[in-house]
């Protein structure tokens, strides 16, 4: 690590981790040099290469300040993930952090190569201008321009914004949850009161909404 700062604050078993590491590649064990990046790979940090040589550096999760590209699971959330790796992968990056959301994030503005990175996901429509929490016009106009030219994503018939795919994806678990609650307790009434109709019910509850099947 380059700045004494990030490595005064590097926790004692990961700089362990590394020195055993560089003993394990010493004695060609590659087996435990690879367990060993994992799990320092877990820890919140990553041994990179840069200009020949081994650094480790601290992982963070970093959101891109005023835009909201597709999920993953989405219609053109891969297209829109392999866009961005393709701008900042392997390169310099600058950030400049403004805050942490409620997750833990930091909410930043991405330069990489002098390029600022929300620019081009909005003008070759690989994201949404997230206007409830930006208000940037040069944002909105970026859209706009790659709208009318059908650029990315615009090119979709009527694609779905990311926030309300996750707010269904959300309420979606929450019913099923709430029915699958339901059925257990309709199942075990059912088969507490008795009775030949009863039973029916419980196994048609049991079948139909616990267990995901579909009952005869």
């Amino acid at each position: 690590m380059d700045d004494p700062r990030e490595s005064a604050n590097v926790p004692q078993k990961v700089y362990d981790m590394v020195t055993e590491r560089t003993q394990a590649r010493i004695r060609r064990d590659c087996d435990t040099a690879n367990t060993l990046r994992n799990t320092i790979d877990e820890a919140g940090y990553k041994i990179m290469i840069r200009s020949g040589s081994e650094i480790l550096a601290r992982k963070y999760r970093i959101r891109m300040r005023g835009i909201d590209a597709p999920e993953l699971k989405m219609t053109y959330g891969k297209e829109s993930k392999d866009a961005l790796v393709k701008l900042i992968g392997e390169k310099s990056t600058r950030i400049y952090v403004y805050e942490q959301d409620q997750f833990g994030r930091y909410v930043g503005d991405i330069y990489c190569d002098s390029v600022f990175i929300q620019e081009q996901m909005l003008k070759n429509g690989h994201a949404w201008h997230f206007k409830n929490y930006d208000s940037r016009q040069e944002f909105s106009e970026w859209e706009r321009k790659a709208r009318a030219a059908c650029q990315g994503l615009w090119a979709l018939n009527n694609p779905k914004k990311p926030w309300d795919w996750r707010r269904d994806e959300r309420n979606g678990r929450h019913i099923t949850i709430k029915q699958k609650l339901f059925a257990k307790v309709a199942w075990l009434g059912a088969l507490l009161l008795g009775g030949r109709y009863l039973k029916k019910l419980a196994i048609f509850f049991w079948e139909k909404i616990v267990m995901g099947g579909h009952a005869d």
